[in-house]
């Protein structure tokens, strides 16, 4: 019985819900709507088709850029000056081997005009993560972690497209 005086309110509750959602400007992900100077960007890295270059270049096309290879195509150059991807052991265990580590990655970039003017000072961003490891699941933890890095590399290309929105940004507001 107490049921099926409930049933009605749930409606009024997912409504009132999403308008509570609303409010407090929670909306979900979705593409970034990059500056006009970003549209053809050329990136520059040690290793263009891996590592965090790869995570930039997947989020550059899929917010509508075109990522080139050829410097007098380019709106934009996003170079990245360092990269660097490291595990440090965090805890052993009582055999003497590793149970907990942690996953670090950085990355320098900096963000110049198609006739080498510098758009963005040098910034570095880092992430670290813990992986718990267990050695009686070694290929399961392997897997884990490449996927963490995967992640984690994604996070840190978003991170640069989103600071480099907001610096071009205070760029524009203080130019005369």
């Amino acid at each position: 019985m107490a049921a099926k005086r409930l049933l009605p309110a749930v409606p009024v509750m997912v409504v009132l819900f999403t308008a509570l959602l609303s409010a407090c400007g929670f909306h979900l992900r979705g593409n970034v709507e990059l500056p006009p100077i970003l549209k053809v960007t050329l990136l520059q890295s040690s290793d263009l088709w891996g590592g965090i270059a790869a995570a930039l270049r997947n989020e550059l096309e899929s917010a509508g850029a075109r990522v080139t290879t050829k410097s007098d195509e380019a709106t934009a150059v996003l170079k990245l000056t360092g990269e660097r991807s490291q595990r440090r052991v965090l805890s052993v265990g009582t055999g003497g081997t590793a149970s907990e580590y942690e996953l670090f990655e950085e990355v320098t970039f900096a963000v110049y005009d198609n006739e080498g003017r510098e758009l963005l000072k040098p910034q570095t961003l880092n992430l670290t993560r813990d992986l718990v490891f267990n050695e009686n699941q070694l290929l399961g933890k392997v897997s884990e972690s490449d996927e963490l890095r995967e992640q984690m590399r994604r996070t840190l290309a978003r991170q640069i497209i989103t600071r480099i929105l907001t610096g071009l940004q205070a760029h524009e507001s203080a130019a005369p």
